[in-house]
C-alpha cells in the first residue's frame, strides 16, 4: 500500500523521520500531481541521521533517478529542493 511521505509542492521542505528497521527495505519513489512524468528539474535528497542528530544526504532522487529502494536500517529524512513540483511516497 502506498504511503505520502512529502507532500507535493514547489518550495523546499523536509519530510518528517522515516525508519527502516533492520532487515527490512523502503521503495520510495518521486510523485507529481501531473501524472507519473517527473520534472527535470525535481530533486529530493535523501538524508540519513546520524547518532547526534544531523542529517546526511546519502542519495539523490531526480527525474533521471525517480525511485530507489533503501537497504539499510536507519531513519531517514526527505528534503525537496525549491523549484518544480513533486513530493515523495513509499509503495
Amino acid at each position: 500500500m502506498a504511503t505520502e511521505i512529502l507532500a507535493i509542492g514547489t518550495t523546499a521542505a523536509s519530510s518528517s523521520d522515516v525508519t527502516v528497521s533492520s532487515g527490512s527495505t523502503l521503495t520510495v519513489c518521486l510523485k507529481d500531481a501531473a501524472g507519473a512524468v517527473i520534472g527535470s528539474g525535481a530533486c529530493v535528497e535523501i538524508q540519513l541521521k546520524a547518532d547526534g542528530g544531523e542529517y546526511f544526504t546519502v542519495a539523490t532522487l531526480g527525474a533521471a533517478k525517480p525511485a530507489l529502494v533503501i537497504t539499510g536500517a536507519g531513519t531517514y529524512r526527505f528534503t525537496r529542493h525549491a523549484g518544480t513540483s513533486c513530493g515523495v511516497f513509499s509503495g
